[in-house]
C-alpha cells in the first residue's frame, strides 16, 4: 500500500503565476499603468539643496587653498607640501577640508565626489592618490569605533608642479597692492565660490578666463565684533579680495570706483552681470583706503557708545556713598524721607509714587519693585533671596518672587510692600555689598573686594514699573496687591473683592 507525503498547506509551494494580457485581434496590447493604492500620495522627486555646492563652485574653494597667497599666508600647510629630498610631499584631504577655512563648506561633500570634481576640472593642477592602510578592527582597544580618514585613510593631494622658493617672491606690501575691498555684491551671489564667479565674469570679454584661472588668490570676509574665536564668517556681499597680478587689482578700482561719477558708466564685458553689479552699487576700494575708513568708524562707534553712557548717567545719577540712610535701631523698619518725583512731561501720563495708596482696586502694587544690578551671574534664584531676606529680617519674609535669569548680572525682586522697597535701597546705598561667588548668600564688602563692582539696588516706579506688571499674569498681580494691602493695615477694606479673586469649583469630569 503507498503512503504519500504529507505536506501543509501553508508550506507548500505554489505554482508560479503567468500574467495573462487579454489581446483584442487586431490590435496590440494595451500596458497598464499600476496606480498608486488608497491613501497614499505619489512620490514626488526630492528638491534641489541650493545650499549643495556645483563641481564648478567646490573647484573654485579648492583652488583658493592652493594659491600663491594661501600658501604664502599658512605656513603650516606650505611646510607639508614641502617635498622632503626626493619622497613627493601629500597632504590628506581629510586634513585640508579642516585646516583651511575656506574649504568648510565641503566638509559635508563625501570625498570621492570631491576627487572626481577634481579629476574632471583640475587635471592638470593636483596630484590624487588613494591611501590605503592596513585593516584595523571595528572597535580599537578604547572601545570606540574607529575612523579611517583620521587614521590616515582616504585620499591624499599634492600640488603638481610647485616651487617652494617661488611662495616667498612677494612681501606684504605687494600682496597689499593687490588686495582690493568689494562692496554690495549682487544677493544672489551668497557664497565666497559665487563671488569669485561674479568677478570673473567682470573682466573684459578677451581677458576673461574660465574658473581655473589662478587670477584670484584670496577672499577674506571680515568678522563681526560679536563673533567667538573660531566662528566662520559667512558672505554678506562685502569681502578683501587678492589678486595675483597688480593690473587686476587697478582694473576693478578703476571700473568700479568707490565714489563713482554721475555720468561715468562701467565698463564691462558681460552686459548682465555689469547691469546686476550696477544695479546693486557695487563698488571697490583700495585695502590702504578701507583700513583708513575702518579706523575712522572705530573710533565714531566708539564716541557714540561714549555718549550714549553719559546721557545714562545724567538720567540716572548714581547714589553716592554718603547719602544719609534712616537709622533701624533693633531691627524695625523705617521709611526714609522719599525725594519728590520727577515732573512729567505734558504728553506724558504723570507716573504713579510711592505716597500712592494701594487699594484692592489698584493694578499692581505700587512701588514694590526693585531693579537689582551687578549680581553674580552664576547665582540662583534661591541664594539671592536668602542674601537680601536677611538684610530685611534674617528670613525670607518680604520677598515675594527673584526675577532673575541665569548667567545675568541683573534681576528684579517683587516686594511684599513699598517700605521694604526703601529699605532695600537705602540699606545697600550705605552698605556698600560685594557678591563673591555664585553661592554668596552673605555678601562681602567692598573694602575686600576692590575690583568687583558694589550691589546696586534701585526702586523702580512710573512707566517701567507698569510696563514690567503688565508682563506678569493677572492672578499674580491680584494676589500681591491683597498681601500688600494686608500688611498695610487693610487699606480700602470697604470694596468688594473682585470676582477673579474668588476660587474656582474643580469640574468633575
Amino acid at each position: 500500500m503507498s503512503s504519500f507525503a504529507f505536506i501543509p498547506r501553508n508550506v507548500a509551494k505554489k505554482p508560479p503565476t503567468t500574467l495573462k494580457v487579454n489581446a483584442i485581434s487586431g490590435d496590440n496590447p494595451r500596458p497598464s499603468f499600476s496606480q498608486p493604492p488608497k491613501g497614499k500620495q505619489r512620490e514626488q522627486d526630492p528638491e534641489p539643496d541650493s545650499t549643495r555646492l556645483s563641481a564648478e563652485e567646490s573647484v573654485i574653494l579648492l583652488s583658493l587653498a592652493f594659491s600663491e597667497y594661501a600658501l604664502w599666508v599658512d605656513v603650516d600647510l606650505r611646510k607639508k607640501l614641502t617635498p622632503l629630498g626626493e619622497e613627493p610631499a601629500f597632504v590628506s584631504l581629510h586634513y585640508l577640508l579642516h585646516h583651511c577655512p575656506v574649504l568648510s563648506p565641503l566638509r559635508g561633500i563625501p570625498q570621492t565626489l570631491i576627487v572626481k570634481h577634481l579629476r574632471t576640472l583640475l587635471p592638470d593642477a593636483l596630484d590624487i592618490r588613494l591611501a590605503v592602510t592596513a585593516p584595523q578592527p571595528w572597535f580599537n582597544r578604547a572601545g570606540a569605533a574607529s575612523n579611517t580618514q583620521s587614521a590616515g585613510g582616504g585620499y591624499e593631494v599634492r600640488l603638481h608642479s610647485w616651487d617652494p622658493s617661488s611662495s616667498s617672491l612677494f612681501s606684504k606690501s605687494d600682496w597689499d597692492k593687490r588686495t582690493i575691498y568689494v562692496e554690495n555684491a549682487p544677493i544672489h551671489y551668497k557664497s565666497i565660490a559665487a563671488l569669485v564667479q561674479f568677478l570673473l565674469s567682470l573682466f573684459p570679454a578677451k581677458e576673461s578666463s574660465s574658473f581655473t584661472s589662478n587670477r584670484v588668490q584670496g577672499v577674506f570676509l571680515p568678522p563681526h565684533h560679536r563673533d567667538k574665536p573660531g566662528d566662520i564668517p559667512t558672505f554678506k556681499g562685502f569681502a578683501l579680495v587678492t589678486f595675483l597680478d597688480e593690473a587686476d587689482a587697478r582694473h576693478f578700482l578703476e571700473a568700479w570706483p568707490w565714489n563713482p561719477q554721475a555720468n561715468s558708466k562701467p565698463a564691462a564685458s558681460n552686459n548682465e552681470t555689469s547691469n546686476e553689479a550696477t544695479k546693486f552699487g557695487f563698488r571697490t576700494t583700495s585695502k590702504s583706503n578701507w583700513e583708513a575708513l575702518r579706523a575712522e568708524y572705530l573710533v565714531y562707534r566708539q564716541q557714540l557708545v561714549q555718549e550714549i553712557n553719559e546721557h545714562q548717567d545724567v538720567s540716572n545719577p548714581a547714589q553716592t556713598r554718603g547719602q544719609e540712610s534712616p537709622s533701624h535701631e533693633d531691627k524695625t523698619l523705617s521709611l526714609p524721607a522719599v525725594k519728590p518725583p520727577r515732573q512729567p512731561k505734558e504728553d506724558e501720563d504723570p507716573p504713579p509714587t510711592n505716597s500712592s495708596a494701594i487699594t484692592l482696586s489698584s493694578p499692581y502694587p505700587f512701588g514694590c519693585l526693585v531693579f537689582v544690578k551687578n549680581v553674580h551671574p552664576e547665582t540662583n534664584k534661591t541664594t539671592l533671596k536668602r542674601l537680601f531676606g536677611k538684610t530685611l529680617s534674617q528670613s525670607d519674609a518680604g520677598i515675594d518672587y527673584v526675577d532673575f535669569n541665569k548667567g545675568m548680572d541683573t534681576c528684579y525682586l517683587r516686594l511684599s510692600t513699598p517700605g521694604c522697597a526703601l529699605y532695600l535701597a537705602s540699606h545697600y546705598t550705605e552698605h556698600q555689598t560685594v557678591q563673591t561667588t555664585g553661592l554668596d548668600d552673605t555678601g562681602t564688602s567692598d573694602t575686600a573686594e576692590p575690583t568687583a563692582k558694589p550691589i546696586s539696588i534701585e526702586v523702580v516706579l512710573g512707566t517701567r514699573e507698569g510696563v514690567y506688571w503688565q508682563k506678569v499674569p493677572e492672578k499674580i498681580r491680584r494676589s500681591a496687591v491683597e498681601k500688600a494691602v494686608q500688611l498695610q493695615g487693610g487699606g480700602d477694606s470697604t470694596e468688594p473683592p473682585s470676582e477673579d479673586l474668588r476660587p474656582k469649583k474643580r469640574r468633575k469630569r
